[in-house]
C-alpha cells in the first residue's frame, strides 16, 4: 500500500454535521493522496455535574461509552461507503489543550473542521475555528454546509490571494490535477481596476500543467466573491491567510468564520492554506 502524501485530522463534535465534515476530509484525501483520523475532544465540566465521586466516574464512564460507540459508528459507516481506512481517537478535558496536545503527537498536514448552518464548528461553545488559525500553521479546511466536496476528475476549483506565490504550494498543483474545468483564479480590485498581466497569465499556466485559467476581478467585498463562488457551482474555494498582513484576506476568513450573515452564504468548502 503506497503511503500517504498527506495526514488530515477530522475534528469532530459527533453531532448531525459529523458526517459531511468526515465525507469531505475523505473525498480531499482521495484527490490528494491522503490519510485520515478522526479526533474528538468532549469538555470535563460537561459531563461531569455532580460533586459525589462515585456519581462523576459513573457519567465519565457512560459518556465515554456512547462517544465510542458514536464515533466507531460514524467510522465504520463512513468506511463502508468509500473503502478507506479511518482511524479516530477521542478524550475528556480542556478541548483547546487536547486538541493541541493531539496535533503535536500526530502532526497532521491538514486538519479538518465542520459548519454548522449559522455558526462555525465549534467543541461546546470553545471558538476552535479562530484558535487554530492562531495556533495551526498547517492547512485548514471547513467543511461545506451540507455540500460534500467531490472527488472525481469534475472537481471545480477556485484559488484566491493576494500574491500568486500561494498558488505555488504542493497542494494546489495536487488539487489541479483533478480539475477537469478551468481553474478558477479570483484577485480583488482595490482602488482600481488591474488587469493581470500576460506574463502572470503563463506562469498560472505552467503552474497547472498547461490548464485553461480564468480570471475574476471583485470590489473589496465578500459578498461579490461568495455570490459567485455560489453561482458558478465551485467546489472548493482555496485561499491563503496571508500570513500577518491584515489585508482583504484576513478580513474575509474572519467573516467566515464569525456568526454574521455571510457564514450562511458560503456553501462551499473553504480551504485555507497554512502560512
Amino acid at each position: 500500500m503506497m503511503e500517504a502524501k498527506y495526514k488530515l485530522l477530522v475534528l469532530i463534535d459527533l453531532s448531525k454535521t459529523s458526517y459531511v465534515t468526515l465525507k469531505n476530509a475523505v473525498n480531499l484525501a482521495k484527490v490528494i493522496g491522503g490519510s485520515v483520523e478522526v479526533f474528538h475532544v468532549k469538555s470535563l465540566t460537561n459531563i461531569v455535574k455532580n460533586e459525589n465521586q462515585i456519581s462523576a466516574m459513573r457519567s465519565l464512564d457512560e459518556e465515554k461509552n456512547v462517544s465510542k460507540r458514536k464515533l466507531q459508528n460514524l467510522v465504520n459507516l463512513v468506511t463502508k461507503e468509500d473503502g478507506i481506512p479511518i482511524e479516530f481517537d477521542f478524550t475528556f478535558g480542556n478541548v483547546k489543550n487536547e486538541i493541541t496536545h493531539h496535533i503535536d503527537k500526530i502532526k497532521p498536514d491538514i486538519v479538518v473542521l465542520g459548519k454548522r448552518k449559522q455558526k462555525v464548528f465549534n467543541f461546546l461553545g470553545e471558538d476552535v475555528t479562530q484558535f487554530l488559525l492562531n495556533k495551526f500553521f498547517g492547512i485548514i479546511l471547513i467543511a461545506g454546509e451540507g455540500k460534500n466536496l467531490q472527488s472525481g476528475e469534475d472537481i471545480s476549483i477556485g484559488f484566491y490571494s493576494n500574491t500568486l506565490d500561494d498558488y505555488n504550494i504542493e497542494i494546489t498543483k495536487d488539487l489541479s490535477r483533478k480539475a477537469l474545468s478551468p481553474i478558477k483564479f479570483f484577485k480583488v480590485r482595490k482602488r482600481s481596476t488591474v488587469h493581470t498581466t500576460n506574463e502572470v497569465v503563463k506562469r498560472l499556466k505552467s503552474t497547472y500543467n498547461g490548464k485553461n485559467v480564468v480570471e475574476y476581478e471583485f470590489e473589496e467585498s465578500s459578498d461579490a466573491l461568495i455570490n459567485f463562488v455560489s453561482k458558478n457551482k465551485i467546489g472548493l474555494l482555496c485561499m491563503g491567510r496571508g500570513g500577518k498582513k491584515k489585508g482583504w484576506t484576513d478580513k474575509f476568513i474572519s467573516e467566515i468564520i464569525g456568526t454574521n450573515k455571510e457564514i450562511s452564504k458560503l456553501k462551499a468548502p473553504l480551504l485555507i492554506y497554512g502560512r
